[in-house]
This record gives structure tokens, sequence and C-alpha cells, in this order.
């Protein structure tokens, strides 16, 4: 296991007040009332598999939370609705929980959906912390003080995988994407070259070559005709942000044509998506991760999660969404205690500056942005045809996230580097 520490801390951690009046609903339920957390995942679609470690991690969490005490001695309940993915439907769901007095949600993990509850939280009173959302705009140009990230945000996630890169393959010096043509996709391709055109000149000494993209359709069923384009491409590196079922029917289709045989594959966060589908036909590739347990071993909270969630499940690899599900939830509790209140108001200046335990370490929650500084985990997945799932985690990494986090600058767009 190798640690990356780079760099000193950017970018003030101070709490701070809020500046302007806000109307809140008060008297949301009797003292001695359950406190109630609105869930709002996919749990149908083609995130489904992703919202059920969301919708697992906070069950978990309320079922350790309550198992103490609760928080200042009132039970946590959940009221779960399903998003399917989709802003609209997203937020008629976050409504109606408002409406029920769930004003505190959690749980949002598509982009789209998680900058559509902003304006929404704003107009309605609420609250959301999303669970993996991986727009920059989050807390950037759209940044709105309603709306929470308590894990990573992609300016760290994809500059870890960059300086990871400059580490470890000083050599590979030309990278072209694979790159849906959505939110997400243009987010975690443009940090990436950002990350490769500081790293690289930086630690290997060299200038890296960046190749355009190939953009795929979102929910392309056939990419032979991108793996064709791929394969010519004079890249050595090859990063990849196709996502769930769409990466499993890339890489199914790119074994033929032998693309990531003699290229380096950096795979923006699929976790064990493409492993667990694909076993022993899995490529060798890094991918990013919100948490894994191995990494995190003797860590109490992240023993006791992984433990919950095996007895659970009987399900021995959770993935990272599970994490950042528990760490929301855990997040709450503190900000509620902090504020002694669960008023909108109040528990946004909660939130703001918090510090607290979870199962990758303490995390901190800048008061200027609404975005965690917390480590970014990378994991590096081989096939191994004798082992039961038939793919294994050969390496991880723990990169510690002051070196790759970007400075605070709510309202506006984040500068990236650019090759031309």
């Amino acid at each position: 296991m190798t640690h990356l520490k780079r760099r000193t801390v950017i970018g003030g951690l101070g709490a701070s007040a809020l500046t302007a009046p806000f109307l809140t609903r008060t008297a949301w339920a009797q003292s001695d009332e359950p406190i109630k957390i609105g869930v709002v995942t996919s749990l149908s679609g083609p995130q489904e598999f992703i919202g059920s470690f969301v919708l697992n991690g906070c069950k978990i969490a309320v079922n350790q939370i309550n198992a103490q005490g609760g928080v200042m001695g009132r039970e946590l309940v959940l009221e779960v609705r399903d998003d399917r993915a989709n802003p609209a439907d997203a937020t008629a769901a976050a409504r109606e929980l408002i409406g029920l007095g769930a004003h505190l949600q959690i749980g949002t993990i598509s982009s789209a959906v998680a900058l559509a509850m902003g304006p929404l939280m704003s107009q309605e009173g609420g609250v959301v912390i999303t669970c993996g959302a991986g727009s920059e705009k989050i807390n950037h140009e759209n940044y709105n003080k309603h709306v929470f990230r308590p894990g990573d945000g992609p300016y760290m996630r994809m500059r870890a995988q960059a300086q990871l890169m400059a580490e470890r393959q000083p050599e590979v010096t030309s990278w072209t994407g694979i790159i849906p043509d959505h939110e997400y996709g243009r987010t975690t391709w443009a940090v990436f070259v950002d990350g490769l055109l500081e790293f690289y000149p930086d630690i290997a000494g060299v200038q890296p070559e960046i190749i355009d993209p190939i953009i795929v359709p979102y929910g392309a069923g056939d990419y032979r005709s991108f793996i064709t384009q791929a394969a010519r491409s004079s890249a050595k590196g090859i990063y990849n942000s196709t996502y769930g079922g769409d990466s499993v029917t890339l890489f199914q289709q790119a074994k033929p044509y032998r693309l990531f045989e003699d290229r380096i594959l950096m795979d923006s966060a699929n976790e064990f998506i493409v492993a667990g589908a694909l076993g022993t036909q899995t490529p060798p590739h890094w991918t990013g991760i919100h948490w894994y347990h191995e990494t995190n071993k003797g860590n109490e909270m992240s023993d006791q999660l992984y433990a919950d969630y095996v007895e659970m499940t009987g399900d021995t690899t959770p993935m990272g969404w599970l994490a950042e599900a528990h760490a929301g939830i855990y997040a709450y509790a503190k900000a509620i205690e902090k504020a002694g209140s669960t008023e909108t108001d109040a528990v946004i200046s909660g939130l703001k500056g918090l510090v607290w335990q979870t199962v990758t370490g303490e995390r901190t929650m800048r008061a200027e942005d609404n975005q965690a500084i917390k480590d970014v985990e990378l994991i590096y997945i081989e096939p191994k045809p004798d082992t039961e799932k038939g793919y294994a985690v050969t390496d991880y990494v723990k990169v510690e996230g002051t070196s790759v986090i970007e400075p605070p600058s709510p309202g506006q767009a984040v500068e990236l580097r650019s090759p031309t």
C-alpha cells in the first residue's frame, strides 16, 4: 500500500457565520418526536445498483446512532423516495418529503439531480447532502448554501488519479479519454487533464501529450466504432469516464480489439461495478473508490460499517457509496448536536466548518463552499482466475486530500489548465 502525501492545505478551513437571513420552517416536530431524514436516491433505473448502497449506508448509520441514544435524545427515522436519477422525479420527491417534515435530505448521486436540488431547497427551506454527485459546479458556479458534499469532489478525485499516474507511470505521457457526453463525463475529463498538466511536469519532469478524447453517447449499446477510434490513437494511457453498465459493455466489446492490453487504463469511479460483472475478463485498471474497507482497517468506524453491512446483506464487497451515505448521516447528527436544533438555518450553520469522524478518517466541511476535505482512495484491480470472484485488488492508495483539493471559490467556475 502506498500513501501519497504532497503539498500543504489550500484554502481556509475556519467556520463562518451565515451572512444573510433565511426564513426557515420552525417547529418541525416536538422535541421528543423522531427526527426525519429524507433519502432521495435511485432505487430503480440505471443507477439502482448505486442507490442500494446509499440506502443501506443510511440505514446502518441510523441504526448505529439510535443504538447510542439518538441525537439529543431523539430517534432518527428515514423517509425514502426513488429519484430514478431524474431531476424532475427527484425534485418532486424532495418537495413531498419537505411537506412531511423531512427537510433534511440525503442521497443524491446524479450530478444533474444535485444541481437541480439547490434552487428547490432554497425555495422550500430544506438541506441536501449528496452521496457522490460528480459535478464540480456543485461547490463552484452553482454553489448553494443548502447543498453539501461530505465526500471527495471531482477536482480532488481526478487530480489524485493524475498525480498517481505521474508517480507510478511517468513514462506514459500521452493520454486520451473515452468520455460520455454529459455533465459528469465532461467534468471528469477536464479535471483529469488539469491534473496531468500539473503533476507530470512537477513529478515526472515531462510535459504530457493530451489527445482529444473520444466522446460517446450516454447509454450507447454499441461502442465498437469508438473502440476502433481509440485503438488507432497513439495514446498510451486511456481515461475512462463511462459508467456502470455502459462501462461493462465497453470493456466487453474492447477485448477482441486488445484495446487495454498495452495501455494503462485509469477508470474514473466504477469501483467494483465492472469487475463484479466481468470477473476474469476484467482488464487491469485503476479506479476511484469513495471507501475501500481494506485501506481503512483499524479504523473502528470502518470495521464496524463493514461488519454491519456484511451482516445485513451477506455481500463481502461493499462499494464506497455506502460509506458516503454513512458519513452524511453522521454529519447531520453532529451538526444537529452542534447547533442544538433541527431548523434549516441552524443545521446549515452546524454543517459549515464541521469536523467529524468517518470510516475514512476525520473530515472537515469547508465553511466557504460546503465541500468536505477528505483523503482520496484508489484501487488497482486485476483478473485472478484462481479466486472466487475472478478478480482481486492488488494495490491500493490513499492520497492526502489537502494535496489535491482546490481553493474555495463559491459562485465562480473553477479554473482548470488546458492543453490549448
